[in-house]
């Protein structure tokens, strides 16, 4: 990945939970996954990825079971490990953004926060209400919204410094 392009890390949880973050501009390191799902994972806890380095590096520094894939050789190990609906979900966002003709870096969090809050609904019957509920539960959204130009500049300023 060239340093021009942003690194999501997408991760799914067993128990339906899921996540999209920014990680970094350019390619990911342990540190960046430290910081976007670390806090996600408990000791015990298994962890499915792609191969690679860095999620690897990450995993053996927190002692972490750890299984890893190569998408065009390997889907399943142990027929209970996998990374399907991780690629499944990338694969939908990839095509739901196609919409918007590019998405500015500065906003990319609240797209991924926007994409999989539609994810987590679609399948509710009561759509409107899941809406009404997350939005009660999210009164901090406001902060969040006015801290997008703290964050963009946070992601950002290392890679300005390197020029």
């Amino acid at each position: 990945m060239s340093n021009d392009k942003v690194s999501v890390v997408v991760a799914s949880g067993r128990n339906g939970g899921r996540t999209m973050l920014v990680a970094k501009i350019g390619r990911i390191d342990a540190e960046s996954v430290q910081n976007t799902i670390g806090g996600l994972i408990a000791p015990g806890n298994v962890l499915c990825s792609d191969s690679h380095p860095s999620i690897i590096k990450w995993a053996r520094d927190n002692e972490l079971e750890h299984h890893t894939f190569v998408a065009s050789r390997q889907h399943v190990k142990d027929r209970c490990y996998h990374v399907q609906h991780v690629n499944s979900r990338d694969n939908r966002y990839e095509r739901w953004v196609k919409k918007f003709y590019g998405v500015s870096t500065k906003y990319l969090r609240g797209y991924l926060n926007w994409f999989v809050f539609l994810e987590k609904i679609k399948k509710s019957a009561l759509q409107g209400l899941e809406l009404a509920r997350c939005v009660a539960k999210n009164i901090g959204a406001i902060k969040i919204y006015s801290s997008i130009e703290r964050k963009y500049e946070k992601l950002i300023v290392p890679q300005l410094s390197k020029r």
